[in-house]
């Protein structure tokens, strides 16, 4: 659920683009206009098919198809062009979200085209996560990376993962099938994968590191 003291919005990443998750960011932030929309480039020409208006297109403007581009700033949509090879179009979003105040950010598209594209993106979200509240959504699945305590909604029986990155140290968590106290993951050496809710809420807290909770909402 959006909370109503935080400045929301949506970015959608040029990946691969689930209907379901654009339809359910849409549904639990009605009404549309009180929250922005932010298209990372060739995610415009996925977005003009699903006839869905994005307030502002931004990236280097090299996948986005001309006429989507036109078409979009008819409609009097921003489009940002930002020529920075050293940062990819979705970090161009969420630094351009952060300068608007934004500090929930959901993010959809954000995997499912290149391996390392993929990657890339979740060392991003690392990187940005302390300055707002950031989900995935990906497939029926939603994202968030922690470092610290949290406590997360879900239906009991559906899928939970807690993936190091690299290391999370000190995990202890509660309304999980296969509990943890003061454990440690470490990629490449223990990984939290599949794990099961047990509750319609789990929490989980480390002292130190970084993971990333992935459940079937």
């Amino acid at each position: 659920m959006r909370s109503s003291n935080l400045k929301t919005c949506i970015i959608v990443s040029n990946g691969k683009i689930y209907k379901k998750d654009l339809k359910h960011l849409l549904e639990i932030n009605k009404p549309r206009r009180a929250i922005s929309m932010i298209a990372c480039d060739g995610a415009s020409d996925f977005l003009k098919s699903a006839g869905v208006r994005p307030d502002v297109i931004i990236g280097d403007l090299d996948s986005a198809k001309p006429e989507t581009l036109k078409y979009f700033s008819k409609k009097e949509v921003i489009v940002n062009k930002v020529i920075n090879q050293n940062k990819n179009d979705l970090e161009k979003a969420i630094i351009y979200a952060l300068s608007k105040k934004f500090r929930q950010i959901y993010i959809i598209g954000i995997g499912g085209k290149r391996l390392d594209h993929t990657l890339n993106n979740l060392s991003i979200l690392k990187k940005f996560h302390r300055k707002a509240k950031i989900r995935i959504y990906e497939n029926g699945f939603v994202g968030e990376i922690i470092g610290k305590s949290a406590e997360f909604e879900c239906k009991p029986g559906n899928v939970v993962s807690l993936i190091p990155l690299p290391k999370a140290a000190g995990v202890t968590t509660s309304g999980l099938k296969y509990s943890l106290k003061n454990g440690t993951l470490e990629s490449g050496v223990r990984e939290g994968a599949l794990n099961e809710a047990m509750d319609k809420t789990f929490r989980i807290s480390l002292l130190k590191g970084h993971l990333l909770i992935l459940f079937r909402k």
